[in-house]
């Protein structure tokens, strides 16, 4: 694309080449995350439906799909209406939701004109290590909890229970 912007040459670019990369990263915890929960949803609603003795596939997709079209916020909901959440992980995962909110909503804008000065765009890193660390921590704690919950589904579908 001549005479786009990623062509054009000027100081910093190689610090803003990090500062995106690193904005990538920290989204993709946040959709790992999201996704972790939304398989953690479906599981425990196969467990509550019956789904590992009498598959309902129609239903599954069902409920897939509204898990697909909810909110964070609306799915870490939903789990606590399944399983009980305290302590640790509760807090981990209403900072994780805090953190996909301020990176997904408004990360630029809210550090408006920094991008634009070297110190500026270290602000801005070390601001997205910070979120990913928070989602990076919840997402390996809901596939922990994807991983025990699969096991009692596969336990019980063995044991027709």
């Amino acid at each position: 694309m001549s005479g786009s912007q990623l062509n054009v040459e000027y100081e910093g670019m190689a610090d803003r080449h990090e500062l995106y990369a690193k904005y990538g990263i920290a989204a993709e915890a946040a959709q790992l995350f999201e996704t972790e929960l939304g398989t953690l949803l479906l599981c425990l609603r196969a467990l509550d439906e019956g789904w590992h003795i009498m598959p309902e596939g129609e239903a599954a997709r069902e409920v897939l799909d509204t898990i697909d079209r909810s909110t964070l916020g609306r799915a870490l909901n939903d789990l606590k209406r399944h399983i009980t959440i305290e302590g640790d992980l509760e807090e981990g995962f209403s900072s994780a939701l805090k953190a996909r909110n301020q990176l997904m909503h408004g990360f630029f804008e809210r550090h408006n004109f920094k991008i634009q000065t070297e110190d500026g765009r270290k602000e801005m890193i070390a601001d997205l290590d910070s979120l990913h660390g928070e989602l990076f921590v919840a997402w390996r704690a809901a596939d922990k909890l994807v991983t025990i919950i699969s096991a009692v589904v596969r336990l019980r579908a063995e044991n027709g229970a």
